[in-house]
């Protein structure tokens, strides 16, 4: 959990926007697309039971319709009025002959052409009736010419009278009958006794027979599911009408290994047969006792489902796309103002202050960076009056350090030419009174606090000369510059503290006489000063210390030095000001680092 909540917070906000997205829009689809897939099954299994039921019913119907309309014929022929006289006239001619089988019967040549008449009425093409045959009172079986009567005496026998035979037309099973034209068949007969209207005896027997196909064209029309089978079984399980003809005869559970429910109701069922499943819809049909069976492949059924799936994953992969973009869009949306702002962050980390974010908006972010930007405003006014504070601190500093350089200078000078005068030396006094003029005179430049480098040099001269006067026995001191910088500008007094420190704090602290050399040269687009002397020395804390702010520090040394520093990176940046390196006993020098730049009066 650690490690996740790692890595999230490694993630960008844009990342995590659309990731999140993408991940709710999965799921909800998913969801979607699962629900719909279980309903839209659901759906398509209960119409095909419907479709499967409702089909069984259709053939019910058509079935009891053929079976009635076969059944009246049957009626019909037996009672039609032309074949009973003839059946009735040849058992009166017949009736001495006894029932041993005798065949005199129907000699008349005019007889067997009237039952023939008869029988042709109702026979192919004009009914789904394949033949008909007749039995005499006399055992004596007549035919249009199409049913063989030696096929018709195996199934119903010689004797008319002989078996349950009712009012009521009795139907066989399926069975193979011979044809004298077409060989052996499949058909259904359905026998009907026929019994004189006024004597009410038993004269004959009528026999019609419907081929198994005229059956089984009932379902082959128009089936609802491809691959769909279609099966009429008899009482005992036996297909005796299917679709594939070498399934007759044979019975169904080990043809199909389909286990039908033993209840008469009509049912429908899903069973697997090997690794395929089926739906398998039964219905009863009462007259005969016949069940009427479909079975369709579940993968035919659910080929609509499976367009549907593919709609819905067409569908959801648009909707996903679609939702991508919009999500891709939106983070973006959200994101980009966040970066923008970020950017313009990094830009002010790097220094450049005056940037600020550009992005405009009545949102949420617009008003973080309308916030940022009026921060970022008041920062840069702050920091502003903060230089000019600094800047007028460092000028008073600065004021501070000429006005305790001029007094204190002016005051060891004169007590340095009186003493001069007390000693005769008046040479050495006009020349201290002169080189005090000098200083004074350009110190003042007219209140200018910028002058040349080459003034300060003079200035600095004039110093040393007065100093030297008063210390010779400590110091001796060389001065040289470069013509190139002469008319480069310099802070006023910025040699002369640095000077008077290496004077006072290095050379008087040495037990012998010791050297001050100052050059100035230039060094690309940079002046270079050094101040050199081999006096006392400092150690690494005090050159530390040199250069920062001490709070209450009364050190001169610290003083001076600082305030010239302060003042040249204030005046030219911070790439400028005073470089110290120093050997405790040994030496030390500064150097000064000024940007090159002449006069411009000059």
């Amino acid at each position: 959990m650690k490690r996740l909540s790692v890595y999230l917070r490694g993630i960008s906000i844009k990342n995590k926007i659309f990731t999140s997205n993408v991940f709710i829009i999965i799921i909800s689809i998913s969801i979607l697309a699962f629900f719909a897939n279980v309903v839209s099954q659901k759906v398509i299994r209960e119409k095909a039971v419907n479709d499967s039921l409702r089909e069984l019913i259709l053939i019910d119907n058509n079935l009891q319709t053929l079976i009635s309309t076969v059944e009246d014929y049957s009626k019909i022929l037996a009672t039609d009025f032309r074949l009973q006289n003839e059946l009735y006239n040849d058992l009166l001619v017949n009736k001495a002959i006894s029932q041993s089988g005798s065949d005199k019967g129907l000699d008349n040549l005019s007889m067997k052409k009237t039952l023939s008449e008869v029988i042709s009425n109702i026979v192919e093409p004009n009914t789904n009736i394949k033949a008909a045959s007749i039995l005499t009172a006399n055992r004596q079986w007549v035919d249009v010419g199409y049913a063989d009567n030696e096929s018709a005496a195996s199934i119903f026998g010689t004797n008319p009278s002989k078996g349950d035979h009712s009012n009521m037309p009795v139907w066989t099973g399926l069975i193979k009958f011979k044809f004298r034209y077409a060989g052996d068949d499949n058909v259904f007969a359905v026998s009907k006794t026929v019994i004189h209207k006024d004597t009410g005896k038993v004269i004959g027997l009528v026999a019609l027979y419907i081929k198994e196909t005229v059956i089984s064209s009932i379902y082959e029309k128009n089936p609802n599911y491809k691959g769909g089978e279609f099966y009429i079984l008899d009482r005992n399980g036996e297909i005796i009408s299917s679709q594939n003809k070498a399934l007759l005869y044979r019975d169904f559970h080990e043809v199909t290994s389909i286990s039908l429910p033993v209840s008469n109701s009509d049912a429908s069922l899903v069973t697997s047969v090997g690794k395929e499943r089926m739906l398998v819809s039964i219905r009863r049909f009462e007259p005969l006792q016949w069940s009427i069976v479909s079975a369709v492949p579940l993968d035919e059924i659910t080929v609509e489902r499976k367009e549907i799936n593919k709609l819905i994953m067409l569908t959801g992969v648009t909707c996903l796309l679609l939702a991508l973009m919009v999500s891709f869009s939106l983070s973006r949306s959200i994101t980009r103002p966040i970066f923008r702002l970020s950017k313009t962050m990094r830009e002010i980390r790097n220094g450049k202050l005056d940037v600020r974010s550009s992005y405009q908006s009545t949102d949420e972010i617009g008003y973080l960076s309308d916030g940022f930007n009026n921060l970022m405003d008041r920062i840069e006014a702050f920091m502003v009056e903060n230089v000019e504070e600094q800047k007028m601190k460092s000028e008073i500093k600065f004021k501070l350090l000429q006005s305790q350089v001029k007094p204190h200078f002016l005051y060891n000078t004169v007590e340095t030419i009186i003493s001069l005068i007390k000693l005769n030396m008046q040479k050495e006094a006009i020349a201290a009174a002169k080189y005090m003029a000098d200083f004074y005179k350009i110190s003042l430049s007219k209140g200018n606090d910028i002058i040349s480098i080459e003034e300060e040099f003079r200035l600095t001269e004039s110093y040393l000369e007065i100093q030297q006067l008063r210390y010779v026995e400590y110091m001796e001191y060389t001065m040289h510059i470069d013509d190139e910088i002469n008319k480069c500008v310099i802070p006023k007094l910025t040699l002369q503290p640095i000077v008077e420190n290496a004077i006072y704090h290095g050379l008087k602290m040495k037990t012998e006489k010791g050297f001050l050399r100052i050059t100035g040269r230039r060094c690309g687009e940079n002046v270079i000063i050094e101040i050199y002397d081999n006096g006392a020395g400092m150690s690494d804390s005090q050159i530390a210390t040199m250069l920062l702010e001490a709070e209450g520090t009364g050190e001169n040394v610290s003083f001076g030095a600082r305030s010239v520093h302060n003042r040249i990176r204030m005046l030219y940046g911070d790439r400028y000001g005073l470089e110290v390196e120093s050997e405790p006993g040994t030496y030390t020098q500064i150097t000064i680092r000024l940007p090159f730049k002449p006069s411009q009066e000059g």
